[in-house]
């Protein structure tokens, strides 16, 4: 696991905490993303035990962020925020502030999130994304 994957980590586990505590399906997504960042048994260990501590965007190292890695944490962190079937008000407001922290304007924020809103998460090399459903054939 590379450090900036570590830290997408980090401040995804920042955002589950948003409305005060972890749900399972939170909890489950984020084992998904350890999965897909092919992250050790104890890398693995470090982060679920980091998860334990409510976490704040204050734990964010943003400035060790590439343009890409900051990307997949917003889109990462929409499709978390939903894992557990409903937005808080706390969850939004933390996705406004880590949007405004990742250097997004609202437009920019706005149009990441939605691309993560409506597609079924795949795991990829670098993060969960969302994708369309696939289109029914007719016949």
């Amino acid at each position: 696991m590379n450090p900036e994957d570590k830290i997408i980590v980090k401040s995804l586990i920042a955002v589950a905490w948003a409305d005060g505590k972890v749900e399972s399906a939170e909890s489950e997504l984020l084992d998904h993303v350890l999965t897909s960042f092919d992250a050790n048994a104890d890398e693995a260990a470090e982060l679920r035990e980091y998860a334990k501590t409510k976490r704040s965007l204050d734990d964010i190292p943003v400035d060790q962020l590439s343009g890409d890695d900051r990307e997949a944490l917003l889109g990462n962190a929409g499709i978390l925020m939903r894992a557990d079937g409903s937005e808080a008000t706390e969850e939004q407001g933390m996705l406004d502030a880590l949007a405004k922290l990742l250097g997004y304007s609202a437009d920019d924020a706005k149009r990441i999130l939605e691309e993560s809103k409506d597609g079924v998460l795949q795991l990829a090399a670098r993060s969960l994304r969302a994708v369309p459903p696939p289109v029914p054939k007719r016949g």
